[in-house]
């Protein structure tokens, strides 16, 4: 907790951040990972824990593709 009784958030991913196409995006940060709730890859339709940058559901492998 913060001074004023305030939790500390999480910024989000600035748009910077985002690679360029045909570059990878960096899958090590938590916030990429749904560890309760598998949802359809928005690519595929298969079920998967990951999340984009912009916390749709997606394969590694997919978003890469």
């Amino acid at each position: 907790m913060t001074r004023q009784g305030r939790t500390k958030e999480k910024p989000p991913f600035e748009p910077g951040l985002i690679p360029a196409p045909g570059e990878l995006l960096v899958w090590r940060d938590s916030q990429h990972f749904d560890r309760w709730q598998d949802l359809p890859c928005t690519l595929c339709g298969q079920p998967t824990p990951m999340r984009s940058h912009s916390s749709e559901p997606v394969h590694k492998a997919c978003a890469e593709d």
